[in-house]
């Protein structure tokens, strides 16, 4: 029998199951013309869910169990030898790599039937192991796993988080309640809503207020954090976590201090064990002048964007920022432990207009991938032009940007966002979203904003009302590593030439350009201010008034609520106007977040613990211990080298120096010689 693999494509691209560009690829017998692909009845005619589903299908437990079984019959131990026939995986010899060679069968006939056996039979792949595959962990293990996501705290890949349920999906759904219970016990408890109050700490601004908000915020090193506020002050902040450890849990914990039988048992897990509290302060330091941006307006809000990226020895931030509100960019390297400014360069004239909006996204080794580490930084204007500019953590700083984009028509640009893994970047303006590869400036596609229809607003909508949908005047915008594109849109209706009622949304749409699905945002929450994804791309959150909403990105279930993280524990005084999060960051790394920061209204940062901060907490500690040991033992050699001089010029110095002591005492036992004395005899036997 044939069988059929299929192509990475089922699982990470649906472009390629519509005919998008109306092809002309025949008919069929029956005079069916050939057209898009014909999906399952579950996939709803949508290649966004058939794609999912397959996707999620693959990183199921089911799934990550057989796999590696395929693997070793394919690729691995059991392709060849006695394995082979063992797991009755035996083809014909011609099928395998590098059984014969067609090229040296000298008879024609011979050699065309080879080929042909080979071309309709196919071939099996080159042996690449010998050894028997590894197996992936399971869905219950990762949740527990030291280098945790926070999709893997949701267990976002096959739990649904949601109990609101329909009533038809209710009594559809009353045999299968019981398993799905069973297999969510590990997610009953959701980081933010469900934490207790140790897990968070309030820093507040010093006395007098009133304060500005703070804007933006990154977690540098293992216990900084360094904040901007809308008048362009940076704020400096230190802060650790101090465990608390039960005598219970010794040597039989794993990496964030479950035992083994939790971990191997399907027992509820509590994601809550890290017990401890935050130890957290601002820093004021000593300064001549306030360390500050170059330029900013009280008219106008400050445009800055923070590194995630180390540089000069992994020790500084770059912040970029307006330059002088006519078109410069500001770049600044921040001392976060020292409080200071270490240099600063202003390129004028970068766009012809002010700067309006700008992200950075890590590359090479700071995204924990390979080559080069630095930074891409994407730099939007009032020209309606997009500027790119490439940061290496190693070079010098960039004088000029690598691609300039437009596409706007000369409309200001209101957010930008920027995605290495992808290979795009996108700007936005009131009527269109322009997306751009990377590579070569070129545009690949633009998205307009959806067209609200009456469902959204019907009982209000009356005959003659006009519904006008743009893209907010927002910096919110945001990619997700699955290919999805979240954005921020304002909706109005007009009657009469009258403004009945004015409603923000949140929008998902596929980098195809396609319009996935809406989320209308309540009133009182506000316009969001920033919406960061998830570095797997499953979740974003949605920084707004009085809280950070946590969003599935998802065409299952798109835009569903998961969890929310309130900036206050009063619900009647928890008013969105006066506790607004401006910016979230988590730390203290990427592959292991075990600490959120939210830059908030009136100079406020919020910090929360995440799972595991105890057992990473503990391992800092050990470091912080071994390099202080470290530098205490090295100063000894420290003061040799200062002495003597560079370490590669000690040997010859040294040599030196003994030759010197060695004539000095030469010199001094002929002397002694000489005089007569008894030492010369200690030290040379005259001759007789």
């Amino acid at each position: 029998a044939e069988v059929k693999e299929l192509t990475p494509e089922f699982y990470c691209n649906p472009a390629f199951l519509k005919n998008a560009n109306e092809l002309k690829l025949g008919t069929m017998q029956d005079g069916e013309v050939l057209g898009d692909v014909i999906l399952p009845p579950w996939a709803k005619g949508s290649p966004e869910k058939f794609v999912e589903v397959m996707r999620l299908a693959l990183e199921s437990d089911v799934c990550s169990e057989m796999l590696p079984d395929w693997i070793d019959l394919i690729f691995g131990k059991k392709q060849q030898g006695k394995s082979a026939i063992e797991a009755n995986n035996v083809f014909f010899y011609l099928t395998y790599y590098g059984s014969v060679d067609v090229a040296s069968i000298e008879d024609e006939a011979l050699r065309h039937a080879t080929e042909l056996q080979i071309a309709h039979f196919g071939q099996c792949p080159m042996q690449l192991f010998y050894r028997k595959h590894a197996k992936k962990r399971s869905r219950e293990i990762s949740v527990r796993s030291r280098r945790q996501t926070l999709s893997n705290l949701y267990d976002l890949n096959s739990v649904t988080l949601d109990d609101k349920r329909s009533k038809k999906e209710g009594q559809e759904g009353k045999e299968t309640d019981e398993k799905s219970d069973k297999q969510s016990e590990i997610v009953k408890q959701l980081p933010f809503s469900n934490a207790p109050m140790s897990y968070w700490v309030h820093l507040g601004a010093p006395p007098p207020g009133p304060h500005a908000p703070l804007v933006s915020i990154r977690l540098a090193l293992s216990d900084r954090c360094l904040a901007v506020d809308s008048k362009g002050i940076f704020h400096f902040f230190r802060w650790a976590w101090k465990p608390e450890f039960n005598d219970e849990s010794s040597g039989d914990d794993d990496d964030d201090g479950y035992t083994s039988e939790e971990t191997s048992s399907g027992t509820d897990i509590d994601i809550f064990k890290d017990a401890g509290c935050f130890v957290a302060q601002r820093e004021l330091f000593s300064f001549r002048t306030i360390p500050r941006l170059p330029f900013s307006s009280a008219a106008r809000k400050v445009i800055v964007c923070l590194s995630q990226t180390l540089f000069a020895n992994r020790s500084l931030l770059l912040v970029l920022s307006d330059g002088d509100g006519r078109g410069a960019l500001a770049m600044q390297l921040v001392d976060p432990v020292k409080g200071a400014i270490r240099g600063e360069v202003i390129v004028p004239a970068a766009h012809a207009d002010r700067i309006t909006a700008m992200k950075m996204d890590p590359i090479g080794t700071a995204a924990g991938q390979g080559g080069v580490g630095g930074e891409l930084a994407i730099v939007g204007s009032a020209d309606g032009s997009v500027s790119l500019w490439r940061f290496i953590s190693s070079h010098f700083w960039p004088l000029r940007p690598r691609l300039r984009m437009m596409g706007h028509a000369g409309a200001a640009i209101h957010a930008v966002a920027i995605s290495s893994s992808l290979g795009i970047c996108a700007s936005v303006s009131s009527e269109r979203c322009c997306l751009f590869d990377i590579g070569n400036g070129a545009m690949v596609r633009n998205l307009s904003p959806p067209q609200k229809g009456s469902d959204s607003f019907e009982s209000i909508l009356l005959e003659g009302d006009n519904v006008a949908t743009e893209f907010a005047d927002t910096p919110a915008l945001s990619f997700s590593a699955l290919g999805f594109i979240i954005s921020v849109c304002s909706t109005k209706i007009m009657r009469k030439d009258e403004l009945i009622k004015e409603a923000t949304s949140i929008e998902l749409f596929t980098v195809e350009g396609k319009h996935v699905s809406s989320r209308i945002i309540q009133p009182h929450e506000g316009v969001p201010s920033n919406l960061v994804s998830t570095i797997d791309g499953r979740a974003v959150f949605v920084c707004g008034g009085g809280k950070v909403s946590v969003l599935l990105v998802s065409t299952l279930q798109p835009l569903k609520l998961v969890d929310e993280w309130k900036l206050s524990t009063d619900e009647v005084t928890n008013d969105a106007s006066k506790h607004v999060a401006y910016d979230i960051d988590f730390g203290p790394t990427i592959a292991r977040p075990v600490v959120a920061a939210a830059a908030c209204s009136e100079g406020a940062l919020r910090l929360h613990a995440l799972q595991g901060i105890s057992k990473w907490s503990q391992e800092n500690q050990r470091t912080s211990v071994s390099t202080a040991v470290g530098n205490v033992l090295a100063l000894p050699a420290q003061t040799v080298k200062n002495a003597i001089g560079g370490v590669a010029g000690f040997g010859s110095k040294f040599m030196g120096f003994g030759k010197e002591i060695g004539k000095e005492a030469v010199s001094a036992v002929k002397e002694r010689e000489g005089g007569g004395g008894g030492g010369g005899g200690f030290f040379f036997r005259k001759k007789r």
